[in-house]
């Protein structure tokens, strides 16, 4: 049976208007006929949406759409459209030749990938694994309209919006991989030398702030960004706390 993950619901469905929507999972749907229910989508990170209605989508008016990504048809279908976390060697043997994989969230692999065991991947999210598995990765990957991270040392998965003051970084057990998929900052106080210790590299899917001191040492650490670094403006010293 097909496997399908973390949707994220919109805002007007009774009016037949979807807007507001980070994953918009379409792949239920049999005929163009329930396609026709849809009045328009607005304001939406990814459509997924069956091959075999994929023309029946293209009638329907949308904007601001980020991309839209056909979905085999079938019981075979692997679909990850939150937060999922597996091994290398899972990704190897999960799989049939008949299957496939869509990733349409965030896939974080904690060991190396030596192959990709479906017949199929196709990732329109961000994948994350070991620097080591490009390789395996290149040659699994049917079609990429997102992107695939590799980092190094111990990964930490931070999806969302948080802050980090000096006292997570000082009980923090380090040194880590730190992948960030939303918007972030480095509080004020950090030392240099703390973050240095503490942080192997930055994987960066999003926005981080850091104090104007900090900035060329996050860019430094920041070894993989798709997203946008900067300072952060006087007298921000608000929002949420990470503890480690």
């Amino acid at each position: 049976m097909a496997e399908r993950e973390g949707m994220v619901g919109g805002e007007g469905l009774g009016s037949g208007a979807i807007s507001n929507v980070g994953v918009l999972d379409l792949t239920g749907m049999k005929s163009t006929e329930e396609l026709a229910g849809i009045g328009s989508i607005s304001r939406v990170g990814i459509v997924l949406v069956p091959e075999s209605l994929m023309s029946g989508l293209l009638a329907v008016p949308m904007e601001k759409v980020g991309a839209t990504v056909p979905v085999p048809a079938g019981e075979n279908v692997k679909l990850v459209t939150g937060q999922m976390k597996t091994t290398g060697e899972a990704l190897a043997s999960a799989g049939r030749e008949e299957d496939v994989l869509v990733v349409a969230g965030q896939l974080l692999v904690t060991t190396p990938v030596e192959r990709v065991g479906y017949g199929e991947m196709i990732v329109a999210g961000q994948v994350y694994a070991p620097q080591g598995s490009e390789g395996a990765l290149t040659a699994g990957i049917s079609r990429l309209i997102g992107q695939v991270f590799y980092y190094s040392g111990k990964p930490r998965f931070f999806v969302g919006s948080e802050r980090f003051g000096k006292g997570f970084f000082e009980v923090l057990e380090g040194p880590m991989a730190m992948i960030l998929v939303g918007d972030f900052a480095i509080e004020r106080g950090v030392p240099a030398d703390l973050l240095k210790e503490k942080i192997s590299q930055i994987l960066l899917a999003g926005n981080l702030q850091a104090p104007q001191e900090l900035l060329p040492l996050v860019q430094v650490l920041t070894v993989e960004k798709a997203g946008n670094i900067s300072a952060l403006e006087e007298g921000d010293e608000d929002g949420e706390r990470t503890e480690p």
